[in-house]
């Protein structure tokens, strides 16, 4: 099994393991299929300021990011490390001790004998661009001496301190391979070992966070078992890995405690990691923590302290489980996670309140969702004033209309979520407000023949006695003929059809509000292609966007099918019952939650 470790960068140079040679020093070979060293001026000067940072807090351990190798063994029988990750860095610290002249490991590049003469010579005396490692490695050795030339000129202790700091107090994450000694067939080991360089580099498969804390346990468990027991437990521990990660790359599942979508997610186990230990952002902190917990000078020790830790993250993952399939618990805590920005720590306060029976807890993400809907009031709420606020009622709505609707019901939080990350969600206005004049003639026509199918079959009897304001006098069938013709025009006159459009969406829907009985949420991109829509025509559309398997809020597609009418089942219009009853709607499922109750 693989062994990762922390490793001091003095003893990634000289250990108790190393060989006995002429220079006793640790050997690293470069293998042939990796590119040349290619770090520029800025990776080498970051390094470095990453380091004297370091020298100046009050921090005990700086840790660089982790270097991949295989043990091989040269020409004489001596170990040698083959490296498959970790190239750049390890050269960039070989040309810094070469500058300081200090004990430094050997570097060895296969199939590149003028790259190794050239960097054992390399000094300020003989910079050279002829080929690609020269010019890196010469640029390089520049910044390194430039930099110390600066901090030197006043402190002759400076190197000394530097040196001492990289060496002792400056860790390395060591991840060895070992799965390739079990392979005995030469091209199948570097056929292996080709592949583990490839998904490293080319980022199929990066060394995350969680794949090094995967291998620090599985390393750990082991301890004290024979080798038949060791593989069965690690084999248990990596069953209930994959079982974990591939329950929680369901979709349904992430997206309702997490905003980052899975494509841009290489390990969802890690999300549980994080949650346990939680402390910065820093890359390799969560490995770290969880390094810090285990290591203890009794490998027995380490062996429970690493079972520890992974009967915790299965804890966390059951709790995870649970809240999904629980109704209430799903709907109130999904609700609290898309209006808190940071779902470590929202996911981290729900587990630290869940200690208590499960009635408690309910009663507790009940009362988050309270929270979170303190002092709305729906009786004075304003389209202009409160955008944020009407979001937040609108999706709650939206979600208590599901599970009224049907206890078995569920809302999308990774369709609502897929959305919101994909152009965002505002709120429609069912009649729409006073829109600006049309002016693109391509745009015009489409509105009057869309809108045209809209109204075509509708009658000056369908409309109810005073049921619209409306000031036009002119008959719904005579707006429906003067469509028609308009849409058939070569040239639009725009004033003319300007005109008619005011009248028809004066006809067809009433003043527009800026009140609840007016609102609903629509996706962005949605909302976008409504504009200038008389009611008849975006119920329509809206129909059209849920036939083609768009997601549509619920609460939404109730407004546009009528869902809140009684006795009105006319289509082609918002009438005043059906503001009444959807806005009775909305007070009715909310109040339970508002501590400004709703008339």
């Amino acid at each position: 099994m693989n062994i990762i470790e922390l490793k001091p960068v003095g003893k990634v140079i000289l250990n108790e393991n190393t060989p006995e040679r002429a220079t006793r020093v640790e050997h690293y070979l470069i293998p042939y299929y990796q590119r040349g060293y290619r770090w520029d001026e800025e990776n080498v000067s970051a390094l470095l300021d990453d380091i004297y940072a370091f020298m100046l807090s009050d921090e005990k351990k700086y840790c660089l990011q982790p270097i991949v190798v295989v043990p091989k063994v040269d020409d004489v029988g001596h170990r040698i490390w083959e490296v498959i990750d970790g190239q750049q860095r390890l050269t960039t610290l070989f040309i810094i001790f070469k500058h300081l002249n200090k004990p430094k490991y050997e570097i060895i590049f296969e199939k590149r004998e003028k790259s190794n003469d050239f960097l054992a010579s390399l000094n300020e005396d003989n910079y050279n661009h002829d080929n690609p490692d020269f010019h890196f490695m010469s640029k390089a050795y520049k910044v390194v001496k430039e930099w110390f030339d600066v901090k030197t000129r006043n402190d002759i202790g400076f190197i000394d301190d530097f040196n001492s700091t990289l060496t002792k107090r400056v860790e390395i994450i060591w991840y060895q391979i070992e799965e390739l000694n079990n392979l005995t067939n030469e091209d199948e080991i570097e056929k292996n070992k080709i592949d583990i360089f490839n998904r490293l580099n080319i980022g199929k498969i990066p060394l995350t966070d969680a794949e090094l804390i995967r291998a620090l346990l599985l390393s750990k468990i082991k301890y004290g078992l024979s080798e038949r027991e060791g593989i069965l437990r690690q084999t248990e521990m990596s069953a209930e890995w994959h079982r974990m990660e591939q329950e929680l790359r369901n979709k349904q599942f992430w997206m309702f405690f997490n905003n980052t979508p899975l494509e841009e997610t290489a390990s969802t186990v890690e999300f549980i990691f994080k949650l346990i230990a939680i402390n910065s952002t820093k890359k390799y902190s969560t490995y770290l923590w969880f390094e810090k917990e285990i290591k203890s000078d009794d490998p027995l020790l380490e062996k429970e302290n690493a079972e520890k830790l992974w009967i915790i993250t299965k804890e966390y993952f059951s709790k995870l489980k649970y809240w999904f399939n629980d109704s209430s618990l799903y709907h109130h805590l999904g609700f609290k996670f898309l209006f808190e920005n940071n779902a470590l720590k929202s996911v981290k306060s729900c587990i630290d309140n869940s200690g208590g029976n499960k009635s408690a807890f309910r009663k507790w993400a009940k009362d988050e969702v309270i929270e979170k809907m303190k002092g709305i009031d729906l009786d004075t709420i304003n389209y202009e004033k409160n955008k944020s606020q009407l979001k937040q009622v609108f999706v709650l709505h939206n979600i208590l209309s599901v599970i009224n609707n049907n206890s078995h019901s569920r809302f999308s939080f990774d369709q609502y979520k897929e959305e919101e990350n994909n152009g965002g969600w505002s709120i429609e206005h069912i009649h729409a407000q006073q829109s600006k004049e049309m002016k693109e003639e391509k745009a015009i026509k489409r509105w009057l023949l869309d809108t045209y199918e809209s109204v075509r079959y509708i009658k000056d009897t369908d409309f109810e006695e005073n049921e619209i304001d409306s000031e036009v006098s002119l008959s719904v069938e005579k707006l429906i003929i003067q469509l028609y013709e308009m849409s058939q025009l070569e040239k639009i006159d725009f004033v003319a059809f300007n005109e008619l459009k005011n009248k028809v969406t004066e006809k067809f829907d009433s003043k527009s509000t800026h009140v609840l009985d007016n609102l609903a949420l629509l996706s962005t991109k949605q909302n976008s292609s409504l504009n200038n829509a008389i009611f008849a025509l975006k119920r329509r559309k809206i129909i059209q966007f849920d036939k083609d398997h768009l997601f549509i809020p619920p609460a939404t597609k109730n407004v546009f099918l009528k869902y809140y009418s009684t006795n009105d089942l006319q289509p082609f219009y918002w009438s005043k019952e059906d503001k009444a009853n959807y806005l009775a709607d909305i007070k009715g499922k909310l109040n339970p939650y508002l501590t400004i109750k709703a008339v």
